[in-house]
């Protein structure tokens, strides 16, 4: 199968614009490009220097779907929890987006129509701050066949503020989060201390997201509202070296990734565990269990949200994170957690007894952490002022500690948990929408601090 992405269709959307406007929002999109990425000369043709655009990177005929896939009417959260969200299964949920408001009113047409003079965050510049086009210029930068349609990587949006800014504070009332999900502990410490953890996402053919690890130990879900994501996603303590490799010509950005790496990952030689193999499709929601490296790949334009959480399954790692990434948030949280949740204030209670040692041990190499995120996160503030469409957002950024992965057992195989659902199907099941979230807590093992991403970001 090789999905054409047939940006040109988006023309019938935008309305038409003098030679003069034109020109204008070339400007801003040549300068978004700049800021975004200084690294390449646009007026050199840097952005096309791979020719991602003629080669065969959008082409998945042949690639076989390796992760599971079950329909919420099967799925209760108790065995969500025991199949997946336990022992860190990936999988593929259909039928959760169905009855969102955002399944017609994420269209480009509707987000048009929503939000067309609103300045969503398509990057970030060199110190930092987020870069923003309004969103009729980047649907037109989709639509141009000499930007977006023969970027080797293109620009892409990725904001986390979305539902806190006042002209798409809307959004965030479009969908709601899957009752699955709804155990997020990081909520605890308050929307304004916690790290940012829900992202709009939308972007053309080429664009994504390199291969990372979520930070903070936590895990992710991604819902699809409109086109197709490939995803390669590797299973914790898969060597870092191998899957992300220091070397010449390999970029941050995921076309680079699977144009590069994920060849080698078929040859008998490979070293390593091969991927799993993905194409998310319109109405399916992705489940990435915490610790998994995962690259995201765009095939056609693809709208999506995707949230990261923190839950009692994975509660012992995430705080042996956070309490070193995040100190005040730690301390506010359990607080909450101590008066709320006294089972897991224990837990943190355990591990903090046992930091000294774990510490003096591991200082050395959490130093090591890097980022190889390509779409960084703007700070949650809902202030719109100095911003200038195209340019940067001169807004102080938090500080953002480096993730960890840990080094936990691989999660079991979708073989295996295929034949696990063959054996259950019988099992009585509600509608996501009328269960509450039952998380069991759960024992983890200590974390080692390989991960790649940077502790606010989430990719995909």
């Amino acid at each position: 199968m090789c999905i054409d992405p047939t940006l040109q269709t988006l023309m019938s959307v935008l309305p038409p614009i003098s030679s003069e406007e034109d020109d204008y929002v070339q400007h801003k999109i040549r300068s978004a490009k700049r800021s975004a990425r200084s690294e390449l000369s646009v007026s050199k043709g840097e952005w096309q220097r791979q020719q991602y655009a003629q080669s065969d990177i959008l082409n998945v005929e042949g690639l076989q779907d390796s992760v599971p896939r079950i329909h919420i009417s099967d799925l209760t959260p108790e065995r969500f929890v025991e199949l997946f969200e336990a022992p860190r299964q990936p999988v593929v949920i259909t039928g959760l987006t169905d009855s969102w408001p955002a399944a017609e009113q994420w269209t480009p047409q509707a987000l048009l129509q929503q939000f067309r003079d609103h300045k969503f965050k398509v990057g970030s510049d060199d110190d930092g701050y987020a870069v923003r086009l309004r969103f009729e210029h980047f649907l037109r930068y989709c639509a141009y066949p000499h930007h977006a349609g023969a970027d080797d990587s293109p620009l892409y949006i990725f904001d986390g503020t979305f539902g806190d800014r006042s002209g798409s504070a809307a959004m965030a009332k479009q969908y709601r989060v899957p009752g699955l999900f709804q155990e997020d502990l990081f909520q605890l410490a308050g929307e304004r201390r916690r790290p940012p953890y829900r992202w709009f996402v939308m972007g053309p053919a080429r664009s994504g997201t390199g291969l990372h690890i979520d930070p903070l130990a936590s895990s992710a879900w991604n819902a699809l509202l409109a086109g197709h994501k490939r995803w390669a996603l590797f299973p914790p303590g898969t060597p870092r070296e191998h899957v992300l490799p220091k070397e010449p010509g390999l970029e941050r950005e995921a076309a680079s990734w699977f144009s590069k790496v994920y060849p080698r990952t078929q040859q008998p030689e490979w070293p390593t565990a091969k991927p799993l193999d993905l194409i998310q499709r319109p109405g399916e929601t992705v489940f990435v269990p915490h610790g998994w490296w995962h690259a995201v790949l765009n095939l056609d334009l693809t709208v999506a949200v995707t949230h990261n959480y923190v839950s009692s399954s994975n509660f012992e790692t995430a705080w042996r994170h956070t309490r070193r990434g995040r100190p005040k948030m730690s301390a506010k949280l359990l607080a909450v957690l101590r008066q709320q949740r006294p089972d897991l204030a224990a837990v943190a209670d355990a591990v903090d007894a046992q930091a000294p040692a774990q510490l003096s041990n591991s200082s050395s190499s959490s130093s090591s952490s890097s980022s190889s995120s390509s779409s960084g996160s703007s700070s949650s503030s809902s202030s719109d002022s100095e911003e200038e469409d195209g340019g940067s957002s001169r807004r102080a950024k938090r500080q953002k500690p480096a993730a960890a992965a840990d080094n936990d057992d691989k999660a079991d195989t979708a073989a295996a948990v295929q034949q696990q659902l063959h054996q259950q199907q019988q099992q009585p099941a509600a509608d996501d929408q009328h269960n509450p979230n039952p998380h069991q807590q759960q024992q983890q093992q200590p974390a080692a601090s390989d991960g790649p991403c940077n502790a606010a970001v989430a990719c995909r």
